[in-house]
């Protein structure tokens, strides 16, 4: 309705102005879903809540200048002498206030012809009912006659409808027999288009997706023009409850012969259940259009659950009836039956007199059975939550906890309910729920399931408790193991291998976890409390098992048993607490029977004995080296080129400790654990190593232990820190492992260089005392400590540097550290992965892309699978960074060196044009730009499928001339195609293509701010390297000229279009579509060939009706793909001076929650893991840092091997192997030789230790070789031992 200037309350011309080309361009209003990719900007935001406000702003306008012609309208036709108000015109929309309107004389002979007209037309055409329906609709709209859906039952309560309202005489009941029969005939054609379109086959065939709502809206929307809201939807549950009876009956019987019984239930079930949820799903988009949000709630309740309801309840008495029968017969036989199908008796008779028992196998087809309901349950809930039930006033039927739900296990179903609620379903306004009714099906073998779940959970857990043994009787010392395949936890926190017998039991206890589940209220209760019973029961057995063996270690069985038995007592304690957590909201659930407590006590005994074993072994056995630990021997061991064998060992130890513990126990308890035993063996090191008094020759060899104990234990500190803050920065309020061996470490440093530093320069630094400050002390951040990892710099100083002590994320090295946690993590880490690929502008990333065959050209052919396992590496680094809306330009420094290469800037400028050759990473590109043009493209092919002469011409080619002849001459009624106006369709056709020109303008800056920032940086860059193209990019940029180049070639093309909107297009709009592209063309300076003058005429009429309104919004949108970018790099976390230097452990985890929750998000980041994996060597090798001479690696050690998407889920840490680790340190080798001839640069490592405490000082300078009694001196030496005796021994003796 195009909004007109009424002469009166126009405040001035400007408002006129606006108003005038508000209702030329109301598509402008619409609201357009552009999906926003992940957490938008500041600036998108601010975009986006100014466009929403004025639009809200110009909706409001053209309703209130619509009204304000609506009253002057219903005005005329009013009775009263005063003008409604604009409430009480817009009742004159509704059926049941139609006395307010002034009433029409038309005589009843014109009315029954007209009527009688098209009642003969029905009988007797063909095919002419759309076009009834069409003249009705449209003598409604153009004349203001209000056709009832209902008649009174009295006089008294008769209406004065327009030309409808009559005497109660004869004729006026063959007026409305007549009516009766017209749209008797329209309803049965209208109710025959919906049963068409319930039936599968016949939607799957001639139906897209996004055509089905939309028609069965408009059938409902019509029915309920002629039908009250009660009449048309009661006929329309009729036929949706025959579609849900037909999905379940042929689900029933399409089931193999072979199966039957509860068996044939259970898969029938399983089969319709994705039909019913796509049904589901289906239905509640049709209903939020017709019906309001408790109405709908309520027809959800009678056609689907309370359907499936009854339907299982009559299925399931028949498999009743029928194992009644069977089982019974069994047991009477007697006989052995297999553990499978072994019937149990309950002890208790059934409510209906029923005794008979239930076989293992049919309890765990009702188990499937009632776990495939509650999945249905759980998505009807899904669905009714998630797709809101928004009312006009905004009030949700969903509370703030989700959809109201109420589960009925105790009622009975009958027709007369079904009856009424078929009646009532729309007439109440509560607020309804949904109601499952399914259990009630299940309520007559409570006791036998109840008793059956007891006896089935004893048996499995007997017989495996049973095998156990007899394999341990056997002399078998080793625990089977499995791996844990469902776990209760995070993956962090979820043991990995744990005993098999364990894992059999429990396995079997989740299988029946859906009856305990379900079964939690009123007369089912016992169901679940007989689960509860027997997983307490049976998890206190297997405890009791698990502290046996345990007690045999080491007398009778190996270590290794103990992290299997450690990570399956955390492995029950997960299910238990899992268990407890699903059961938890029922009031009368006995859950202190499950054994909580006691698997927290079994998990706490085993951690302290694994601990405690290794630490005694350490302390008793392996650091026990007479041999190497005879210190006064006054040769040298091994003419000083080894360590300790001792040390060497105890460093073996650890790393198999380390890998029997990652193969096995959670991570985070296999991390703790080791940093535990590492800081206790630490200390037994200490104390040794601190009373140690070597002689001169054994100096080299305490140098080297102590050197190769740091070493060993800076390798094992990445595999015992969470982060590398952590790790440099210990907290020792938190009372920390990690703290503690820092500290260790110091101490053994301090007693390296006490005992083996040269006499002089420790008398030298020395002499003036001990305890006060060093001369020199580095300064630190505030809170950084750098006492504490001193001897980190110490022992590597290449990596260590002050620097990266006190500023760690920004300085060199940093890049290196990550990696080094990320290789050492005992499981996949997706917050360390993320963190170290968003690090120094994602410098890993670049490093993988560059030493790929994506950039380097070894002059080898390269395989077509690892072509294709770069271009999936590819598309997972585009699909994770580019939807990092806080790192715009993470992307682009990602893939920069590989376009530079490759020399591909220039596919961005046709990056339209898919028909040309390209890599795959522009597939992507164009897929993620392309799709923000979608909605726009749905939108544009409504507009023209609405147009209004699309259904007019259907009147006049399916009706005869006596049919619109016998319309009433009052109703002033005029065809659109008898209209002179209606054949001026290239005027008709210039405002429609004017409409949708000005739509696709507006929508442009939303359309820019949909897409995720880093890909509008990557076309800002992109566009600075296409200068040869910037005369075309001048006015639009390069991401606005791809858009429209994508968005004129979409309206051209028939198929895509038909694709996007679902629905075929015919000929009239795919022209106008045609028009409208070659319009943006002309606006873009890129039309082929001479344009048509409707072009041009196009083109000025938007202008002349907003001048220069177009290049303002190209300059807004054009804002957002330039400034806007720019801003958010300077005011955001990635800056220049460190990259994301201010990626806390808070955002990198809001990050990663924004990208597990993408589709495919997950699945992309571990298949970047995988490749990082594949390439240690090569990633080390690089960010290594090299010694000033050392030239740089030109070119690669290798070429990059990838992950395919498939290989990734397999991947697997590479096996322990004894003779490579006995040898080396991490990838380093144990390089003995090079520990003892290590230089030491005493001259400032000396000061830095100065500020050791003087009784720490004197106690190990007492152990110096030199200050020993029968020590050989020479006089230089003699004197400053005397000196530094008299300086320390003598005031101590004195104190």
């Amino acid at each position: 309705m195009k909004s007109k200037d009424l002469g009166r309350n126009a405040p001035d011309n400007v408002k006129r102005e606006e108003m005038d080309w508000q209702g030329d361009f109301l598509h402008d209003h619409a609201f357009v879903e552009l999906q926003v990719e992940g957490i938008p900007s500041e600036v998108d935001i601010q975009n986006l809540i100014r466009d929403t406000e004025e639009k809200l702003r110009l909706n409001a306008s053209s309703i209130e200048q619509n009204l304000k012609e609506l009253q002057a309208k219903v005005g005329e036709a009013s009775s009263g002498e005063r003008v409604p108000s604009p409430i009480e015109c817009l009742q004159w929309f509704s059926q049941r206030n139609l006395s307010i309107l002034k009433p029409v004389a038309t005589g009843h002979q014109e009315l029954l012809d007209f009527l009688r007209a098209l009642q003969n037309s029905l009988k007797a055409g063909e095919a002419c009912e759309e076009a009834v329906l069409q003249l009705l609709l449209n003598i409604s709209s153009q004349c203001g006659v209000a056709f009832p859906t209902f008649f009174p039952a009295s006089s008294e309560e008769h209406s004065s409808s327009p030309n409808l309202s009559m005497p109660r005489d004869d004729l006026a009941l063959e007026v409305q027999k007549a009516w009766d029969d017209v749209r008797f005939s329209l309803r049965s054609h209208l109710l025959g288009k919906l049963q068409m379109m319930t039936e599968p086959s016949q939607t799957e065939r001639e139906l897209g997706v996004g055509t089905k709502v939309p028609q069965k809206i408009f059938y409902l929307q019509q029915l309920l023009f002629f039908y009250p809201e009660t009449k048309v939807f009661s006929w329309y549950q009729h036929l949706q409850i025959k579609s849900v009876l037909s999905v379940l009956q042929n689900c029933q019987s399409c089931i193999p012969g072979g199966e039957k019984g509860f068996d044939r239930l259970t898969l029938g079930f399983q089969t319709a259940s994705p039909a019913l949820c796509s049904m589901l799903r289906e239905e509640i988009q049709v209903l939020n259009g017709v019906a309001e949000p408790h109405n709908i709630i309520a027809f959800l309740n009678h056609v689907y659950l309370n359907t499936v309801a009854q339907e299982l309840g009559v299925l399931m008495d028949k498999e009743i009836e029928t194992a009644l029968k069977d089982n019974t017969m069994h047991s009477m036989k007697g006989g052995k039956m297999s553990s499978k199908k072994s019937a149990v008796a309950p002890q208790d008779p059934s409510q209906r007199g029923r005794s008979f028992s239930l076989t293992s196998h049919q309890l765990r087809c009702l188990t499937q059975l009632t776990n495939t309901l509650l999945e249905l349950e759980q998505t009807v809930e899904d669905l009714a939550t998630h797709l809101g039930f928004l009312n006009c006033a905004g009030e949700s039927v969903c509370s703030g906890k989700g959809v109201l739900k109420k589960v009925r296990d105790d009622m009975e179903v009958t027709a007369a309910v079904d009856k009424a609620a078929t009646d009532l379903v729309l007439q109440s306004t509560e607020v309804v729920c949904l109601e499952f009714g399914w259990r009630v099906a299940f309520r007559d073998l409570v006791p036998q399931m109840a008793h059956c779940v007891k006896v089935v959970l004893d048996d499995v857990c007997n017989k495996n408790l049973q095998q156990e043994e007899a394999t341990h009787a056997s002399g078998s010392v080793n625990i089977l193991i499995t791996p844990v395949t469902n776990s209760h936890g995070r993956e962090r926190d979820s043991p990995r291998m744990v005993a098999k017998f364990c894992a059999d039991v429990v396995e079997q206890m989740d299988a029946f976890l859906p009856l305990a589940v379900a079964f939690r209220e009123n007369s089912l209760l016992p169901v679940c409390s007989s689960y509860v019973e027997v997983c307490g029961r049976v998890t206190s057995f297997l405890l009791t098992r698990l502290e046996e063996r345990a007690g045999e270690v080491p007398a009778s069985a190996p270590f290794k048993n103990l992290p299997i038995l450690m990570a399956t007592s955390v492995y029950i304690h997960q299910t238990l607490a899992h268990y407890e957590s699903q059961l938890r909201d029922s009031t009368r659930m006995p859950l202190t029977l499950l054994p909580i407590q006691r698997s927290q006590d079994v998990m706490a005994t085993l951690h302290d004995h694994l601990t405690s074993y290794c630490v005694h072994v350490c302390a008793a056995s392996i650091l026990q080296d007479a041999e190497s630990h005879y210190w006064s021997d006054p040769s040298p061991f091994y003419e000083g080129e080894r360590c300790s064998f001792s040390i060497q060992m105890w460093h073996y130890f650890l790393t198999g400790l380390r890998s029997d513990l990652w193969g096995a126990v959670a991570p985070v308890q296999a991390r703790q654990t080791l940093a535990q035993v590492l800081c206790e063996t630490l200390e037994v090191l200490v104390q040794r190593y601190s009373r140690a008094r070597p002689s001169y020759k054994r100096l080299s060899q305490i140098r080297t232990d102590i050197t190769a104990i740091l070493l060993c234990v800076e390798h094992l500190m990445w595999s015992v820190c969470d982060s590398v803050e952590e790790l440099l920065r210990p907290d020792a309020a938190r009372g920390s492992w990690m703290w503690s061996i820092h500290s260790l470490c110091n101490q053994l440093l301090t007693v390296l260089i006490v005992l083996t530093s040269p006499l002089a320069e420790l008398h030298r630094v020395f002499q003036g005392g001990c305890g006060g400050g060093g001369s020199r002390t580095p300064k630190f951040p505030e809170g950084v400590k750098s006492h504490e990892t001193k001897w980190l710099s110490v022992i590597n100083p290449k990596l260590f540097t002050e620097e990266l002590l006190r500023d760690f994320p920004a300085r060199e090295g940093s890049s290196l550290c990550l990696f080094e946690l990320l290789a050492s993590e005992p499981c996949y880490n997706p917050a360390v992965l993320l963190q170290t690929i968003l690090h120094k502008d994602c410098f890993l990333l670049q490093i993988i892309i560059s030493y790929s065959c994506l950039c380097v050209d070894r002059g080898t052919e390269v395989s077509p699978d690892a072509h294709t396992a770069a271009a999936e590496f590819l598309e997972a680094v585009f699909s994770i960074l580019s939807s990092l809306n806080s790192l715009p330009r993470a992307l682009t420094r990602a893939l920069e060196g590989y376009l530079d290469q490759r020399h591909l800037w220039e596919h961005f400028y046709n990056l339209a044009d898919s028909s040309k050759e390209e890599p795959a990473l522009f597939k992507y590109i164009r897929s993620i730009v392309c799709e923000s043009t979608s909605k726009l493209l749905i939108h544009l092919v409504s507009m023209m499928q609405a147009y209004k002469d699309q259904s007019e011409p259907m009147v006049g080619q399916h009706l005869p001339e006596n049919v619109l002849s016998k319309i009433p001459k009052e109703w002033n009624y005029i065809a659109s195609f008898q209209d002179p106006k209606f054949n001026e369709t290239s005027k008709n056709n210039m405002n429609l293509a004017i409409q949708a020109l000005s739509f696709i303008f507006t929508n442009l800056p939303s359309t820019i701010a949909s897409l995720p920032l880093p890909v509008r940086f990557l076309f800002t860059v992109a566009e600075k390297r296409l200068s040869q193209h910037a005369r075309q990019l001048r006015s639009t940029g390069l991401l606005l000229w791809v858009i429209l180049v994508s968005l004129c070639q979409d309206l051209e093309n028939g198929d895509t279009l038909e694709l996007l909107s679902g629905q075929p297009l015919e000929r009239g709009a795919k022209d106008k579509l045609s028009l409208l592209s070659e319009c943006l063309q002309v606006s873009l300076g890129q039309q082929k060939g001479v344009p048509k003058p409707l072009v041009h005429k196009v083109l000025q009429g938007l202008e002349e009706k907003r001048p220069k309104w177009t290049i303002m919004q190209l300059q807004k949108a054009r804002k957002l793909c330039c400034d806007s970018v720019f801003e958010r790099v300077e005011s955001g976390p990635a800056q220049d001076r460190g990259g994301p230097a201010e990626l806390t452990e808070h955002k990198i985890r809001q990050l990663l929650l924004e990208l597990c929750h993408r589709a495919g998000g997950s699945q992309h980041l571990r298949q970047i893991h995988h490749s990082i994996q594949l390439n240690e060597g090569l990633l080390r090798s690089v960010l290594t840092p090299l010694p000033e001479t050392h030239p740089l690696l030109d070119s690669p050690l290798g070429p990059v091997v990838f992950s395919s998407e498939a290989s990734s889920q397999n991947q697997c840490k590479t096996q322990f192997n004894p003779l490579t680790e006995c040898n080396s340190i991490g990838r380093n080798k144990f390089d003995q030789a090079a520990m003892g001839e290590r230089e030491w640069d005493w001259a400032q490592l000396l000061p830095a230790y100065q500020s050791m405490s003087q009784v720490t000082f004197t106690t190990l300078l007492a152990n110096r070789w030199e200050m020993q009694d029968a020590a050989a001196l020479e006089d230089e030496e003699k004197i400053l031992v005397d000196q530094l005796k008299k300086i320390y021994f003598d005031k101590s003796q004195e104190t």
